[in-house]
């Protein structure tokens, strides 16, 4: 088998980790608060790479590019994470995942004003069908409470979520540049946790966040998702993109919200419709035009 082979499988499977990660995080939500989600997934996170980089090795790095990783953990992960988590807790992981497909569109948007590039036909496609993708099946009528608490709560997090996770993504594209990805994730990591620590001192809630993991099944539950969400869901997309084009593995990452389908209907019992399938194709495609495009 050759590597371009396994690079596209790994870049598979990484999408299915994060939609199992969704899945798996909206029903740890039912027991703790977004915020202990994500100072749980963070540090845990963090504790993973660490052994990593003590086998592997760590370089030096300018201060520059340490300071752009730095404010991109600070914006994407301590509050745009906690942002997407609260997302996930009011309309579902089927919903949130498509809505984080906007990201694209975002980015691309970004890249337009910031860095002064053109967007071809193709993207323009790709941005149209996403958008019309997404806000046709955020209308679509679910009987199902217990998944959908509040739709327009819902939604307002998730598009904040995504402009942290821009910006987020911004500094680090610019930050990177030198430094190794495993290296570059531990310090966005690393100030993910630093960040949410100073709002949890300052509103005097991060005890709280805390106490839930004291229960220890509970801390076996949040350890193993953090460890499926950095090894299978980071980890295998970088492989991915060391043996697969650039366009290619973000296109096969890009499915996550395919691999959200069947995960929900057998998870949370959510009944998938037609629409659903169609709206999750659609947005699935503008995405890979957006990236083919780019």
């Amino acid at each position: 088998m050759s590597l371009q082979i396994i690079g596209a499988i790994a870049a598979l499977v990484s999408a299915f980790s994060w939609a199992l990660c969704d899945v798996l995080w909206r029903r740890v939500g039912e027991e703790i608060s977004p915020w202990s989600i994500n100072f749980g997934k963070t540090l845990i996170g963090s504790f993973y790479l660490v052994i990593f980089l003590c086998v592997g090795g760590i370089e030096a790095i300018a201060f520059k590019d340490f300071m752009l990783l730095s404010l991109s953990g600070l914006v994407g992960i301590a509050l745009g994470d906690t942002l997407f988590f609260m997302s996930l807790m009011q309309i579902g992981p089927r919903l949130s995942s498509l809505m984080g497909s906007l990201a694209s569109v975002f980015i691309v948007f970004s890249a337009v004003v910031f860095l002064g590039e053109r967007l071809s036909l193709m993207v323009w496609v790709g941005i149209f069908l996403t958008v019309g993708g997404v806000t046709w099946l955020l209308w679509e009528h679910s009987p199902q409470a217990n998944i959908i608490r509040n739709k327009s709560l819902g939604v307002k997090y998730g598009l904040l979520s995504i402009l942290c996770m821009t910006i987020g993504v911004l500094f680090a594209k610019v930050g990177v540049v030198d430094v190794s990805p495993i290296q570059a994730t531990f310090i966005r990591l690393f100030w993910g946790v630093i960040g949410l620590v100073l709002w949890g001192g300052m509103k005097r809630e991060l005890k709280n966040w805390i106490r839930p993991f004291k229960v220890h099944a509970l801390l076996k539950k949040v350890s193993l998702i953090a460890f499926v969400g950095t090894f299978g869901g980071f980890w295998l997309s970088l492989f991915s993109l060391k043996y697969v084009d650039a366009s290619i593995a973000s296109t096969l990452n890009a499915t996550t919200p395919l691999f959200i389908l069947p995960l929900v209907a057998i998870m949370l019992r959510e009944r998938i419709s037609l629409r659903a399938f169609l709206g999750a194709v659609i947005v699935v495609g503008g995405v890979a035009l957006i990236l083919r495009g780019g």
